[in-house]
């Protein structure tokens, strides 16, 4: 894969890039730094000399690559591609946390055993052969979307916030499948 490519050789390349919440298609000169599988997706951490800083391409999203038409000198530190990674990455992150505790049914507990959710998560077996999982948790949004993935193998036990969220939307869910 030409990505893969240039990632490798530290290459900079030329490509067409979709942005879905822009819904633009624009051109930019990138140095590919890291290549990035998040849940099922990839990515590809660069530098952009249009926003001159590190960001983060969707794959799937780049439309065309080709060769860089001119040189990219710029130095990004391993220290600072982590740092852009764990602040850009992960249902996890942010100053303020809240502690998220999901109860996984039997069923399916041994697969969520295997997972590291985060390394400061807590889990415990229930009697029942149920597992429950605690992990800090700073933005809702992903982590929503993480538990309705499990349907009905899976409770919010704690924050209420976060149970009455999930209440809502699956409400809303109600009203598209009557």
């Amino acid at each position: 894969h030409p990505m893969l490519e240039a990632v490798l050789n530290a290459s900079p390349v030329r490509i067409e890039y979709y942005s879905p919440h822009t819904a633009k298609t624009t051109t930019r000169d990138i140095l590919p730094l890291h290549l990035l599988n998040y849940m099922g997706t990839w990515h590809i951490i660069a530098h952009c000399t249009l926003k001159n800083d590190l960001r983060d391409f969707v794959l799937s999203r780049i439309k065309t690559i080709a060769p860089g038409s001119s040189e990219i000198n710029v130095r990004v530190s391993a220290g600072q591609l982590d740092d852009y990674i764990r602040h850009t990455f992960g249902i996890f992150h942010g100053k303020k946390t809240d502690e998220v505790c999901l109860r996984f049914s039997r069923d399916i507990s041994p697969w969520i055993a295997e997972q590291i959710w985060h390394p400061a998560q807590e889990i415990s077996i229930e009697k029942d052969g149920s597992l429950c999982l605690t992990i800090p948790v700073a933005d809702f949004r992903e982590i929503k979307r993480e538990i309705l993935k499990y349907g009905a193998q899976v409770e919010v036990v704690s924050p209420a916030q976060l149970r009455n969220e999930l209440k809502q939307e699956i409400e809303k869910m109600r009203w598209v499948y009557k």
